[in-house]
């Protein structure tokens, strides 16, 4: 059985998409801000060879996926080796949840992932680096495991913050049976078994 959201109606569609730049604008803005601080201040990261962090996110379902959900939320983990200064090896685990949109009175499912990935950055100075990885993501309720994939380009701040926009894409596979979520979201002849992508920021502290 595969996901049946709501009517994929083209007006609403682009009304929804058309609504998520002022957030991509406030996003590319506050990233913008973070890279000035960050190229103005020595970050004591340069000379670390392991570097923790612990981090909240946030993301924005793009395309098909924001037909079924408007935002994520979530938390993450992440460990990373500095085999030089300008390489980063890194892994990163953590859990988002999708909230499930209502449109014509039908609610879709949340979404809920764990996703584990493996990466690597790339420092542009001691304190700005592109960062891409990839990984398993596993699912509940019934989602699956499916492989993910993204970047991101981020900046180290003062007092140990850290900032990222990042990309995350995936394949979701087909769920296997029917009747979660409200309003018969999952039924025949949907949405599963698509490309689904998010953009989103992540904010960690660096220990």
């Amino acid at each position: 059985m595969v996901f049946a959201g709501p009517g994929c109606n083209n007006c609403i569609g682009s009304c929804k998409i058309a609504s998520a730049f002022p957030m991509r604008k406030f996003a590319f803005l506050l990233l913008l801000a973070a890279f000035s601080v960050a190229h103005a201040q020595d970050t004591l990261n340069a000379d670390k060879k392991w570097i923790w962090s612990a981090g909240v996110e946030s993301a924005l379902p793009l395309g098909h996926f924001h037909d079924y959900s408007t935002i994520g939320l979530g938390a993450s983990l992440q460990g990373e080796y500095k085999p030089g200064t300008r390489v980063g090896i890194t892994l990163n685990f953590g859990f988002i949840e999708y909230f499930g949109n209502t449109v014509d009175r039908v609610k879709s499912p949340d979404f809920k992932y764990w996703p584990l990935m493996g990466g690597v950055k790339l420092y542009l100075t001691h304190s700005v680096y592109i960062h891409g990885k990839a990984g398993p993501g596993f699912g509940a309720d019934r989602l699956g495991t499916s492989f993910w994939y993204g970047g991101g380009v981020g900046a180290i701040l003062e007092r140990a913050l850290e900032l990222e926009l990042k990309y995350a894409g995936w394949k979701q596979n087909e769920v296997e049976g029917g009747g979660l979520g409200s309003g018969g979201a999952y039924s025949p002849g949907g949405a599963f078994g698509v490309h689904y992508s998010t953009v989103g920021l992540r904010l960690a502290y660096d220990f």
